[in-house]
């Protein structure tokens, strides 16, 4: 069926409305938390980086989160490297940078196994508590540079849950002793989420929906992949936050792109730089807003 010539004047007139908005300067600008000190002046010097979270493949028929775990540590430690590489490019000294931890606060979800990527009819094991699934050898030990990693990234995740992620204060006492171990002036959290579908799932999902189609009914049947990185930076020395943004976007979440990755810290100033204000302006409360 054609679409009517009122359907096509219709959308020409919303693209040439959004065309004009965006030349216009009036284009939706990027929100990012951010401490006022960065448009003074841009005291991060040194960085230690921590990556941590989780890869969810939706059940089928019953429903429910999976968590898989393989790819969640093969999402973490190549959003790890990219970043490290970005903030090189930036010029920060990235003194610490490794991955800490899957599937904190996964109670509720489902483990997979490792073949459920092939046949999701095989037995799933609930998780039934916060704890993560996976810690990488390094925060292995029951040690107090160990345990203030995990507590922050716990208090992170509470956040998350919580819905109060944007006015997030990270204990002092914990800031405190992954300084000392570091010995990095800014610690960065980068905390990754993704949905991945197996090709079957969405080979399924695309038949069925030609077939609601044709039935009239849009818009139906369709699965993505999507990936999801935050980034909180937090100055060492004070326990403030300084910089926090997070991105959700159609892809893929366990091969991400680094344009994507990237994209997500664009307006992370570089060394000696502060926030450029010609490009970013302060909003209301800990808020920027950058065009």
């Amino acid at each position: 069926m054609k679409p009517k010539k009122t359907d096509v004047r219709g959308m020409v007139a919303i693209v040439t409305i959004l065309t004009l908005i965006y030349v216009s300067g009036c284009a939706p600008k990027t929100r990012i938390r951010a401490s006022d000190a960065m448009f003074d002046e841009n005291r991060v010097e040194k960085i230690a980086v921590f990556t941590e979270g989780k890869i969810n493949w939706p059940r089928m028929g019953r429903g429910g989160a999976v968590l898989g775990v393989a790819d969640s540590k093969k999402a973490v430690e190549e959003h790890l490297a990219m970043t490290k590489q970005i903030l090189s490019n930036k010029g920060y000294e990235v003194v610490f940078a490794e991955s800490v931890g899957i599937g904190y606060h996964c109670n509720q979800w489902w483990l997979m196994p490792e073949e459920y990527g092939k046949d999701e009819t095989c037995q799933l094991t609930p998780i039934p508590d916060a704890k993560p699934q996976f810690i990488f050898p390094k925060f292995q030990e029951n040690e107090d540079f160990s345990r203030a990693t995990h507590n922050l990234i716990r208090q992170v995740e509470a956040a998350i849950v919580q819905k109060r992620l944007y006015s997030f204060v990270p204990d002092h006492d914990d800031i405190e002793v992954i300084r000392q171990f570091t010995e990095a002036d800014t610690i960065c959290l980068n905390r990754i989420y993704g949905v991945k579908y197996s090709t079957g799932r969405k080979v399924g999902a695309f038949a069925m929906g030609v077939v609601a189609a044709m039935f009239g009914a849009y818009g139906q049947g369709h699965l993505s992949d999507m990936v999801d990185s935050f980034y909180i930076f937090i100055d060492a020395r004070t326990g403030d936050v300084l910089w926090e943004r997070g991105i959700y976007v159609a892809g893929d979440p366990v091969e991400p792109n680094q344009e994507f990755v990237a994209g997500v810290l664009k307006f992370f100033p570089a060394k000696n730089e502060p926030f450029n204000q010609e490009v970013c302006a302060k909003g209301e409360g800990d808020f920027v807003y950058c065009k």
